[in-house]
């Protein structure tokens, strides 16, 4: 009987629905699968590990490139592969991938350690305010608003803050860098995330982050604007992610067009927790299973 390892964290071994979903549609299928953390000695007998709920690998970023490079030393195969999931994780390899392939994207500036000082000179107007966060991050941490107004929104700095909320990260993460985007006023129409897995769109959801505003329940979508779609197949063929396993697509609307947040290859949650239909969620559950038994057959 073939081994997979659904790999997740300390904090959250067992703890997710949907890891012990998946766990149970692999066995069911006859597959011996198990969850495991990658902060935890690892049995090297799996046929094939998957990273899943890994959440909060930034703030352990080093131990985690370590153990990727452990993984890639020994051979032991992972999905997606530690070079995806490295140039994902890392922001500006993100986007430079987008940009090299033609993706429209939110206009991205990005800012080493040495030059952290200088974001305080970027243009800020009232009307005209920007996000900053580290190129490595997740679930919104280490992410701010600047203003120049109180605007009374959440995670809001000023840009006299800047290098007082990052100095100590970047200093402690020599792969990290700092990225300043515009502030999106259409996010709080929500985002568009289309679900990947091995090549099929199972499902495309909306959801709300909460990192400014109120915090909504994400919903699956029947109908999709034709723009998301377009740019969501357009990425999913990408020459640099050919033979990824999954991937999740964050878009948002812009004056009705489609640009890209971000491209989640590493740990994306997929959201399936949020499908209240249970015959398509186990489907897409039932999907992702039979995918992973391709792998290692």
């Amino acid at each position: 009987m073939k081994k997979v390892a659904i790999v997740s964290c300390n904090k959250w071994i067992g703890k997710l629905q949907e890891d012990i979903n998946l766990r149970d549609a692999l066995i069911k299928i006859g597959v011996d699968a198990k969850i495991i953390s990658w902060q935890q000695p690892l049995d090297d007998s799996y046929d094939l590990l998957i990273i899943r709920s890994i959440w909060g690998y930034q703030n352990y970023y080093k131990e985690f490139k370590e153990w990727l490079m452990y993984l890639k030393r020994n051979n032991i195969k992972l999905v997606n592969n530690v070079e995806m999931i490295l140039d994902n994780i890392m922001k500006d390899k993100q986007f430079r991938i987008l940009q090299h392939n033609g993706i429209s994207y939110i206009e991205t500036l990005f800012f080493e350690y040495k030059d952290l000082a200088n974001i305080t000179s970027i243009n800020l107007t009232a009307d005209k305010p920007f996000v900053i966060k580290p190129t490595i991050s997740g679930s919104g941490e280490n992410t701010y608003l600047i203003t120049d107004i109180d605007n009374g929104l959440p995670n809001t700095i000023n840009k006299n803050e800047i290098v007082e909320k990052y100095s100590p990260l970047l200093n402690n993460n020599e792969d990290c860098m700092i990225m300043v985007q515009p502030f999106i006023p259409e996010i709080s129409n929500g985002e568009y995330s289309c679900i990947f897995i091995d090549g099929l769109l199972t499902h495309t959801m909306l959801r709300f982050p909460n990192t400014f505003h109120q915090k909504k329940r994400p919903y699956l979508l029947t109908n999709v604007p034709k723009s998301i779609i377009d740019l969501a197949v357009k990425v999913e063929s990408i020459p640099e992610y050919k033979n990824y396993l999954y991937m999740r697509i964050d878009m948002v609307l812009v004056a009705g067009e489609a640009r890209i947040m971000e491209v989640e290859l590493a740990d994306p949650d997929l959201l399936t927790k949020y499908i209240d239909d249970d015959n398509t969620r186990n489907n897409i559950i039932g999907t992702f299973a039979r995918k992973i038994e391709r792998r290692i057959k």
